[in-house]
């Protein structure tokens, strides 16, 4: 499968919540880099510890997340997306930008860099209740 298709595949999982699909494009080895200084920083190994990561990046946005593709860059064997996300919280809505990077091997993503439009306000979003 091409990176681009691959890409788009688990696009559409993501934006319908269904983790469970999206994850089956994971590889068992991914890596997940996630920066910032919220206790969900740093890298996460393993389709374990990212499936993990987003459980608890989901818990925090107190019922969900709306993602919305602004575009999508392919070569050979990294794919990036450029994506606002809204996350609901009890306080109201809150509006992120970021860029991720996929490195693609085969027909899995093996690895994830995010990189945030405003880190400050992803840190406060995930940070300890």
């Amino acid at each position: 499968m091409a990176p681009l298709d691959l890409m788009r595949r688990y696009l559409d999982a993501a934006r319908r919540g269904d983790w469970e699909t999206g994850s089956s494009f994971f590889s068992e080895d991914i890596v997940l880099h996630v920066p910032g200084r919220s206790a969900l920083a740093g890298e996460h190994r393993g389709r374990d510890a990212a499936l993990a990561y987003i459980d608890a990046a989901l818990e925090r946005t107190h019922g969900g997340v709306e993602v919305e593709l602004i575009d999508m860059l392919a070569g050979e064997e990294h794919v990036a997306l450029v994506v606002r996300e809204r996350f609901k919280r009890e306080d109201g809505e809150l509006e992120i930008r970021r860029a991720n990077v996929y490195r693609i091997r085969g027909d899995e993503i093996a690895e994830v860099w995010i990189f945030e439009g405003d880190q400050y306000a992803v840190d406060e979003l995930f940070a300890e209740d």
